[in-house]
């Protein structure tokens, strides 16, 4: 009787020792990322990068290039796969400057975070530009995302002494 005993507890000690928590897949979108780059209007030819974020909007290392299509800031990056919902956009080079009426002499950098659940058409410009550490810091904090925005945006477009409670996202 205690063989049987023993040996119905070491079965079931086995059963759930082998048992492994079943990992889901991660679900992966297939998306086309397009929108503007302005600062003045990007011209032909800047690049642009769109990098995957985790939730902690640290880098998983996934990257995707393309170049503006034309003098207007034009961009399109057709059928990227991402398992996370959330991106930075990049875009570096040269712009029309409309102080000089030229081209600017020098390259400038301006960035996004955008949640590709929300849009897929994303701009970047001064204001997405602006807002991005703040959003990382908030969100590194405990913000959710989109109220990371909305408050980065609100504390921003206050400096300038601009209050409006229904603003979209800057990268719209």
């Amino acid at each position: 009787m205690k063989f049987l005993k023993l040996y119905a507890i070491l079965f079931l000690a086995l059963s759930f020792a082998s048992c492994q928590k079943d990992e889901l897949p991660e679900e992966k979108k297939v998306l086309d990322i397009a929108g503007y780059v302005q600062k003045g209007p990007y011209i032909n030819g800047t690049s642009i990068t769109i990098a995957e974020l985790k939730d902690d909007l640290g880098q998983t290392g996934k990257n995707f290039s393309a170049q503006i299509q034309d003098n207007k800031g034009a961009f399109n990056i057709s059928n990227i796969e991402l398992s996370s919902r959330f991106v930075e956009l990049k875009a570096s080079g040269f712009y029309f400057d409309e102080v000089s009426n030229e081209n600017s002499a020098a390259q400038l950098t301006l960035f996004a975070l955008s949640d590709v659940n929300e849009q897929s058409n994303m701009n970047v410009n001064l204001l997405s530009s602006l807002e991005k550490s703040r959003v990382e810091f908030l969100v590194n904090n405990g913000s959710a995302f989109a109220g990371a925005k909305h408050q980065a945006q609100k504390e921003i477009l206050a400096i300038f002494e601009i209050e409006k409670s229904e603003i979209p996202n800057s990268e719209s």
